[in-house]
């Protein structure tokens, strides 16, 4: 059973340290800090300490990132074209995961986020209605919904000619597979519909993920380094196509103006650490946490599920944002000497 009261504790406690300036790892968005150390501050912020969906702030990583010579990489004309070309060798080496015939998948950009790979699939796919799951990342609806670009959830309408849909594999709220994804395949290549299909927790899931890429109605996937590494603010994602698209992103790559600071850490970081790091090294923290905390495990080593924490109250940046259920581990993995300090950890 989900251990509401101490889940709630630990989250003010966390929000405190916040304001403080006491966590073991800083590095929270703006957004995300207390002010101060009024009530409603504290109170807000503690809301939302297990609702996001960010990476570890693994420490070994941050001490190696501080260590990166990027500068040189602003004039290495190639240094996005190493990254490029050795991302999917990185991604595939020495992994559980099944990724079959991704090597149909021949066209690999780079992306300033998987925000940019999903901006540019908006424009290309403006004039369809667009197909989520409910659970799905927020982000979506949101920008749909405040440009009025029609959308509507899988569940409330079957999927039709001139529906695009974009899923999460492993899934955004639970961090399996979802159980509807073949039929969404099927149903979206009867219709003659695309899907994009958003692989950014795959290098923190646990268990394998099998997917046979050939299926004729997946047109691009994508991956990010946010949700795996500590850099989410330095905009790295890679989106891999069947086809050669033909969008400001790819015109982008094909000039050799992509962000080259951004990739040449992102081809350090693939250099060092291997894509199942973060999985490997956190698995047994996650099941510490999650049986003193009464939470199932996720498949994505720093997710958990259980009873939402914030029930009633509204949902965390986005009203969209209906994840409460899931919970991100992360913080109680960085602080490990404030919580001790604190009698939480023996």
């Amino acid at each position: 059973m989900t251990n509401i009261e101490l889940i709630k504790e630990i989250s003010w406690v966390l929000s405190l340290a916040s304001a403080k300036n006491k966590l073991d790892v800083p590095g929270e968005y703006v957004w995300a800090y207390p002010k101060n150390e009024n009530f409603s501050e504290l109170q807000a912020r503690s809301r939302s300490i297990f609702s996001s969906g960010n990476a570890i702030k693994d420490p070994t990583v941050i001490e190696y990132v501080q260590t990166c010579d990027i500068n040189k990489y602003l004039l290495d004309p190639w240094i996005v074209n190493a990254f490029e070309g050795n991302f999917v060798s990185w991604l595939t080496a020495n992994t559980k995961h099944n990724l079959q015939n991704i090597e149909l998948y021949k066209y690999v950009a780079f992306s300033a986020g998987t925000q940019e790979s999903f901006a540019n699939f908006y424009l290309k796919n403006r004039n369809k209605r667009f197909r989520v799951l409910r659970g799905e990342y927020w982000w979506h609806m949101d920008v749909w919904s405040a440009l009025g670009i029609n959308w509507a959830y899988i569940e409330d309408d079957d999927i039709k000619t001139n529906d695009i849909t974009i899923c999460s594999i492993p899934f955004a709220l639970t961090g399996k597979k979802h159980k509807h994804l073949d039929n969404i395949l099927e149903q979206s290549l009867k219709h003659n519909c695309d899907v994009m299909l958003d692989f950014i927790y795959l290098p923190n899931c646990n268990r394998p993920i099998e997917i046979d890429l050939a299926h004729d109605a997946i047109s691009e996937i994508t991956f990010s380094f946010s949700k795996t590494f500590p850099v989410q603010c330095a905009k790295i994602a890679v989106r891999l196509t069947k086809h050669k698209p033909n969008d400001p992103m790819q015109i982008s790559n094909d000039e050799n103006i992509c962000n080259r600071l951004s990739a040449g850490l992102a081809y350090d970081i693939i250099q060092k650490f291997p894509v199942d790091y973060m999985p490997r090294k956190y698995h047994n923290k996650q099941k510490f946490w999650c049986k003193k905390l009464g939470l199932d495990t996720s498949p994505v080593v720093h997710f958990a599920t259980g009873e939402d924490y914030i029930k009633g109250q509204p949902a965390w940046f986005s009203k969209f944002n209906n994840q409460q259920g899931r919970y991100n581990l992360g913080m109680l993995f960085e602080n490990d000497k404030l919580l001790k300090s604190l009698g939480y950890l023996s």
